[in-house]
């Protein structure tokens, strides 16, 4: 990271503001990697977007500025620009669809004014109730908006223990104007209000998200986690006996894809984790008022430099496996390995290795394979590209 201190008189327009620090960060990426995919489906035979999959060479830099001031009342103002993929070319067919939030640059930004207990938040930042959400496990409706690249507005409040959100989407991910007639022309999108609080040892979370009405089909398109139907959830966590126990209520009413089809729903989970010695153990059920009922199982054990996962859901009778685990060999060497199924017929597997060569610069190789052609650029948890990778990656 390299830091510098100017005046303020330099960088902002803010009168009672000392000074600026202005800190700017990055990370290069160098890499090969031999699987030419072509154009992926899924296994119904539709065409699949996956903006990582390289093939051959490739190159990636980003790079961060960030601003920040303290002004003499008591608020910092503070900004961020990212600039993605400003070397990203593969050797390959397989080049890879830039899309940004500004004249498809590349180019992000957020703008804040915040104070011990407020703040605003403008352009590259989450929803209220992304943030603030907890769920009681794998539930169909708390399906709540994720932003991807949206010009956002968010405002936050504290007030002791209890924390308010209120954000809602300006912008799609293309840099379309919400005000645009071109996608319905309303001048808000995706409005989002999220509660949390903690009284006596009890977490208590209320989240509520707006129907997106004329906008639904144009915004989405821009960005595949968007729900635009309105949806309420009611989520209280506590700790009994040594367990975390989590209990939530979700409904969701309207249409969800905003292809005109009503998807109205209810969800009631139950979650809970337990530790046992170096194992975490975790189960949760949900009802569902629409379709199956889902519900999973997970042991967690972390001792030392092991560290393995298995995990199985029931995913509204699709049944999911994972198995994962990690070893740390010392000297900065981390191996991985892992199989993941689905309705025992779509495999994925991989084992990898990462290397600490100082000074913010690593080495990574790995070997991944996927059946579904679906997951080629996200295998696994370290979101391994199909086929040999070999990557150096650079954080300044």
């Amino acid at each position: 990271m390299k830091k510098i201190l100017l005046s303020s008189a330099a960088v902002f327009a803010l009168a009672g503001a000392a000074a600026a620090d202005i800190t700017f960060t990055g990370v290069a990426e160098l890499g090969f990697n031999d699987t030419d995919n072509g154009v992926p489906v899924n296994n119904a035979g539709s065409a699949v977007d996956i903006n990582d999959d390289n093939n051959g060479f490739y190159a990636d830099l980003e790079i961060t500025a960030g601003l920040s001031a303290e002004l003499d009342n008591g608020l910092t103002a503070a900004a961020s620009l990212n600039l993605e993929d400003l070397g990203n070319t593969v050797s390959g067919t397989d080049n890879q669809t830039l899309v940004g939030t500004t004249n498809d640059s590349n180019i992000d930004y957020t703008l804040s004014l915040t104070s011990d207990t407020t703040g605003l938040f403008y352009g590259n930042t989450t929803f209220a109730a992304q943030n603030l959400w907890a769920s009681a496990g794998d539930m169909e409706a708390d399906g709540f908006s994720e932003s991807d690249g949206e010009e956002v507005f968010r405002s936050e409040a504290n007030f002791g223990a209890i924390e308010a959100q209120l954000s809602y989407a300006l912008s799609n991910a293309n840099g379309v104007r919400v005000g645009n007639a071109a996608v319905g022309g309303d001048s808000v999108d995706q409005l989002a209000l999220a509660v949390a609080g903690d009284f006596g040892g009890v977490n208590v979370v209320a989240a509520y998200q707006a129907d997106s009405g004329v906008n639904a089909g144009a915004h989405r398109a821009s960005n595949g986690d968007f729900n635009e139907a309105e949806i309420f959830g009611l989520s209280v966590g506590t700790t009994l006996a040594g367990a975390d126990i989590r209990l939530a209520y979700a409904t969701q009413n309207g249409d969800v894809q905003g292809d005109g089809t009503a998807d109205d729903r209810d969800s009631v989970g139950l979650r809970v984790a337990y530790p046992i010695g170096p194992v975490t153990a975790t189960a949760y059920f949900v009802s569902e008022s629409v379709g199956k009922d889902n519900w999973g199982i997970n042991a967690a054990y972390e001792d030392g430099p092991f560290a393995v996962s298995l995990d199985y859901q029931d995913d509204q009778g699709t049944a999911k496996v994972g198995l994962e685990g990690s070893f740390d060999a010392g000297n900065g060497l981390m191996m991985f390995a892992g199989y993941l199924t689905e309705d025992n017929k779509d495999d994925r597997f991989y084992v990898a290795g990462t290397y600490d060569l100082g000074s913010g610069a690593e080495l990574l190789v790995s070997f991944a394979a996927d059946d579904s052609d679906v997951d080629e650029d996200e295998i696994g948890a370290g979101d391994y590209q199909e086929g040999t990778t070999i990557e150096l990656s650079f954080e300044f």
